[in-house]
């Protein structure tokens, strides 16, 4: 019997050592799931997840390998720059909500569609913002609800949902919506991933598991896999969150007969009415993309028919631009990612050009000649070949732009404007040196230097020791307007365990965390230090800064 379970228990550390040194060689050698395993995404109470503000890491092409920069400005939209309440007011603005075919983390962002579109439409008199709120994953309800929860949504004039063959299921797996006895639109409340599942969800080797699955040549074995492991929780699983439904696959098509697929689209078509009369009532324009990967369902085209919903078809006007599009299935496009099922460089091309003449037609701009629209895109796609290396697959649309430096930077400089555009390689103590010679941004003098850059908060202290960062830290900020918040934003604040701990030591005898600041427009921030000694709290320091103010120094004093 000893034998026995010391035998099982070598075995069982044999497989812990085995999985664990894969887990290693991928996280060194092999990358590709890193997004995956670590998105950039918190848990929220109303969509499950979301993108954070400010967030900044990199991800490898599907193709060609280069990583790139991924990063979310200030609204937690994936763009360069950041946008502020007076720049939209003083813009056209369009709003593209949608699932990963609208965010394109999987590029460089230059090459994402609201970019070269945003371009071309600013090519008139007039100023216009294209503003990308896709969030891998997202479906109907997590958009519509990502619109509603978008403090200046009363400044999109144009709303673009990009619809997707996969929501229908999306709806049916997050559980968000339901309808009640009378038909109308209810919400579920969001249910979130038990820690066992957000435990795995970081494991590269999770990855490496789903993607053998999906490339496994023999149908016995995914019909073992799909039956143990049905498809809502492997797309979940990338989420890191699942639902209360444990759906099985196949809700794309044809299953109209299916009672979850009838409710679901019974689902949507609720959604896309209320978003629409949500639109118009802030003064705005609702219609609804449709991407180029197959041709429309016909139920769902029937249910934005009976709504009255604008419909911009993709798949026809890529058919329009390539005759033999209709012909070939996506995985065979050269407009999809080889590696990937994603539109490419070349696809985001297409579509800039088939949507701006959809928002030229809407918006009733002057004509762009093809001659002249081919031009734009030459001198807005040369201007980042230095900076981003050209871009792969994209066909050539006749002889290059004469692009001058002058021009190439201008355009940079509006796409790349934020400080975002800092280099991956750049290391956190070149951040600080950098932030502790701008004595504007110090907000508070205390035992910790406080500084506010954009919507972090960074404590620095000079000749530091391993002990002064093991007393607890406090943050409490107090909102603009209670009103608009959510209850369970009202309290916002934490201590030491919620603080960045990476990269605390940074070498020359000083110490740095960061804290990142809600979304919302803040009215007051109170923040320090204090331990804990014979039952008193013991401040070690405490400042208090008012944001009406503006920048510049704060009060902070020390004491029991």
């Amino acid at each position: 019997m000893k034998n026995v379970f010391a035998n099982v228990s070598l075995l069982l550390a044999s497989c812990a050592v085995g999985l664990a040194l894969c887990e290693v060689s991928l996280r060194l050698f092999y990358p590709k799931y890193r997004g995956l395993a670590a998105p950039q995404v918190r848990q929220d109470a109303r969509r499950l997840w979301a993108r954070e503000p400010h967030a900044r890491s990199s991800i490898s092409h599907p193709d060609t390998a280069p990583r790139h920069l991924l990063y979310h400005n200030n609204l937690a939209l994936r763009h360069h720059r950041n946008f502020s309440e007076a720049a939209l007011a003083a813009a056209t603005n369009i709003g593209v909500f949608g699932d990963s075919f609208v965010e394109n983390v999987r590029m460089a962002v230059p090459y994402s569609f609201t970019e070269p579109l945003d371009y071309l439409l600013n090519q008139s008199s007039h100023r216009f913002n294209v503003l990308n709120f896709g969030v891998n994953g997202y479906g109907p309800g997590q958009s519509f609800l990502r619109y509603q929860d978008f403090r200046y949504r009363d400044h999109l004039d144009y709303v673009l949902f990009v619809y997707c063959e996969n929501d229908p299921r999306n709806i049916h797996e997050t559980a968000l919506f339901h309808l009640d006895e009378a038909g109308r639109l209810a919400r579920h409340g969001a249910v979130f991933s038990p820690w066992w599942v957000r435990l795995i969800s970081q494991l590269h080797l999770s990855y490496l598991i789903l993607d053998a699955n999906e490339r496994f040549p023999f149908s016995l074995a995914k019909d073992l896999i799909r039956k143990k492991w049905p498809d809502g929780y492997r797309r979940n699983l990338r989420q890191k969150n699942w639902s209360k439904e444990h759906v099985e696959p196949s809700l794309y098509r044809g299953t109209m007969d299916d009672e979850d697929f009838k409710n679901s689209l019974a689902i949507f078509q609720r959604i896309v009415r209320r978003w629409k009369q949500l639109v118009e009532h802030n003064g705005g324009a609702f219609s609804v993309v449709l991407l180029p990967v197959t041709p429309v369902d016909p139920d769902v085209a029937t249910v934005l028919l009976e709504e009255d919903i604008k419909v911009f078809d993709l798949y026809d006007c890529f058919g329009g631009s390539d005759p033999a599009h209709a012909e070939r299935h996506w995985r065979d496009s050269p407009y999809r990612f080889k590696n990937d099922g994603h539109w490419n460089e070349a696809g985001n091309q297409l579509a800039a050009i088939c949507l701006y003449r959809f928002l030229e037609e809407e918006m009733g701009l002057p004509a762009l000649s093809e001659e002249r629209l081919g031009e734009s895109l030459q001198r807005y796609y040369s201007a980042f070949i230095d900076e981003w290396g050209g871009a792969p697959q994209i066909p050539s649309r006749g002889e290059a732009a004469d692009v001058s430096s002058h021009t190439a930077a201008a355009i940079r400089e509006k796409y790349l404007a934020s400080d975002t555009g800092r280099s991956l390689e750049k290391s956190l103590k070149e951040e600080i040196v950098e932030l502790v010679a701008q004595p504007d941004k110090r907000i508070i003098i205390s035992d910790f230097d406080v500084y506010l850059d954009g919507n972090r908060l960074i404590y620095v202290k000079e000749e530091c020791r391993p002990e002064d960062t093991q007393a607890w830290f406090f943050l409490h900020v107090r909102p603009v307007d209670e009103s608009d918040l959510r209850p369970y934003e009202r309290q916002y604040g934490f201590g030491n365990r919620d603080f960045n701990k990476r990269g605390l030591e940074i070498g020359d005898g000083r110490c740095v965390l960061q804290a990142k600041l809600p979304a919302y427009p803040i009215r007051q921030i109170r923040t320090g230090q204090f331990v804990m000694d014979q039952g008193k709290y013991f401040n070690l320091w405490e400042g208090e800064f008012s944001m009406d103010q503006g920048a510049g120094v704060g009060e902070w004093r020390a004491g029991n």
